[in-house]
């Protein structure tokens, strides 16, 4: 089958976790005889927008460079060049089926797409980006917004020149065509039943519009993995984390539950990754300074197997809606502590522990019911297995099946009306809000002019005054010298006079005569 899968970036520019999961997941598809294209976002510059075309693995990959996109957390809504594009290369790649794992960095029209050129079409909902624009809904202030609403404008990065009634404009124009993109989806599918309760909440959906489909793990098990390496005692435990280093992932939770432990050295903290945040990353180290923490950096798969964790905590203040590090950690057979939220909840089962989220106090009681029970942490490690992972062959397989169904019963629908009213309507608020802001500005130019040409004319006959002045002071210097002269004149004469009368009363003499003398 011929397959094209979007996404919002592909690595190596892009790495996470449904990045990876792609990419891994593409590969296994070309194994198993299909042939897949990626058509992912880039932050690539080029002149105009297009399409950088390569291969990896077997897997053809076209990124769309050269958008023009804001930085931040934008509203990111339809995008007419990526439509463009979009069109010319599934006209010429002519698939059999598209599945759309992302919008962003893309356009929120590309299931409306799919549906005018009768392509079917899977969508998989792989994160909260369709209620929130941060992604992950978590504050500027690296607070849990646990509003059950579509995206608020309260936490979207905005221009000074944008208003707020344009951004819930925005918005708003988002909401309807995410909207119409699951009406037009022939499936959707989501990794768990956390985010299954979280999307029918949110879009209004029936329970059973929304198929939950386990997520296949990039990762292979290896051979040199040792499940039943029993925990040396006597030593600290050794507590690992992995991944990036962001505040959503709440790893400073970490750094103050170990600061907070009866015995600091009962623990050896192993931390891998790096903070794409220099702020965070100087908040960390202060946080560890004086504690037994590692910070790795950059980390294998192979290390984290060597390095023979003990456990595995993973503090997300984020709804996870899956969570490839506790694959990882039960590939590895370590048992894991982990925030109530999300997909923790349902996929830890016996192989770990919850914590409240967010809450230091209640991880650190935790993680001291650990150290004071061995007996419990070795039971946990027995429930940590790999048999708790979806492999990616599993997984490719069942995703196989959904794909055949879809193609096997789809009949094209009517194309989706495209009426652009609201988004014309949108933009000429948008003009209209900018020629606003642009008389605001021009006003505040000429007052700014005005101002600058008082002050040229004040300035002026300030100098003016300022050099009359000079010119009088510079008067008054030279007749003060001259004067200065004619006294130093006057001066020398009467001393010599008075030199010659003394000399006379004093001596009764004739003194020697001065041609100068009277």
């Amino acid at each position: 089958m011929k397959v094209v899968q979007f996404v919002h970036g592909y690595p190596p520019e892009f790495i996470g976790g449904t990045e990876s999961y792609l990419r891994a997941f593409s590969q296994r598809l070309v194994r198993r005889g299909h042939s897949c294209l990626v058509v992912a976002g880039s932050n690539r510059p080029w002149p105009e927008p297009s399409l950088a075309l390569s291969e990896d693995a077997g897997v053809d990959v076209a990124r769309l460079i050269g958008m023009s996109r804001r930085q931040g957390f934008r509203p990111a809504t339809y995008d007419p060049a990526v439509e463009g594009l979009t069109r010319k290369l599934l006209g010429w790649w002519r698939p059999e089926l598209v599945h759309v794992h992302h919008w962003s960095r893309l356009t929120n029209n590309l299931v409306a797409i799919c549906r005018a050129l009768e392509i079917p079409t899977v969508v998989t909902l792989h994160d909260q980006w369709i209620a929130c624009s941060r992604y992950h809904r978590i504050r500027p202030d690296e607070g849990f917004c646990a509003d059950r609403a579509a995206p608020c404008a309260s936490c979207v990065d905005r221009d000074p020149w944008q208003s707020i009634e344009e951004i819930e404009r925005e918005l708003a124009l988002r909401e309807r065509a995410i909207q119409q993109e699951f009406r037009l989806a022939e499936r959707l599918l989501v990794p768990s039943c956390a985010q299954q309760a979280f999307v029918q909440t949110i879009a209004g959906l029936p329970p059973d519009r929304l198929e939950v489909v386990p997520l296949g793990s990039p990762r292979e098990p290896m051979a040199e993995m040792h499940h039943d390496r029993p925990r040396s005692m006597g030593g600290p435990l050794k507590v690992g984390h992995w991944g990036y280093l962001l505040p959503e992932k709440g790893v400073h939770l970490l750094l103050e539950a170990a600061r907070r432990l009866s015995n600091e050295a009962s623990v050896e903290w192993h931390i891998y990754g790096k903070a794409p945040d220099p702020a965070y990353e100087i908040r960390l180290m202060k946080l560890a300074d004086g504690l037994p923490v590692i910070f790795h950096g950059d980390y294998t798969f192979r290390g984290l197997c060597s390095d023979n964790l003990d456990l595995a905590i993973f503090p997300s203040l984020c709804c996870e809606t899956y969570s490839f590090v506790l694959d990882e950690a039960f590939l590895l057979g370590v048992p894991v502590l982990a925030a109530n939220r999300g997909a923790f909840r349902e996929r830890v089962g016996g192989a770990g522990l919850l914590f409240q989220c967010g809450d230091v106090g209640d991880l650190v009681e935790k993680l001291e019911s650990v150290l004071r029970t061995p007996e419990a942490l070795h039971r946990l490690k027995q429930e940590a297995t790999m048999e708790k992972v979806v492999s990616m062959d599993d997984h490719a397989s069942r995703i196989e099946k959904v794909y055949q169904e879809v193609v096997d019963t789809y009949v094209p629908g009517p194309e989706p009306e495209q009426d652009h009213r609201e988004l014309l309507l949108h933009q000429h608020h948008q003009v209209i809000d900018r020629e606003r802001e642009i008389e605001r500005l021009h006003g505040a130019i000429e007052g700014l002019q005005a101002v600058m040409a008082d002050l040229r004319v004040e300035n002026d006959a300030e100098a003016s005054r300022l050099l009359q002045t000079i010119e009088t002071l510079q008067e008054e210097r030279e007749w003060w010298r001259k004067q200065t002269q004619q006294l130093g004149g006057e001066l020398d004469r009467l001393e010599r006079s008075s030199v010659h009368k003394l000399y006379r009363l004093l001596s009764r003499g004739t003194p020697p005569q001065d041609s100068d003398s009277p």
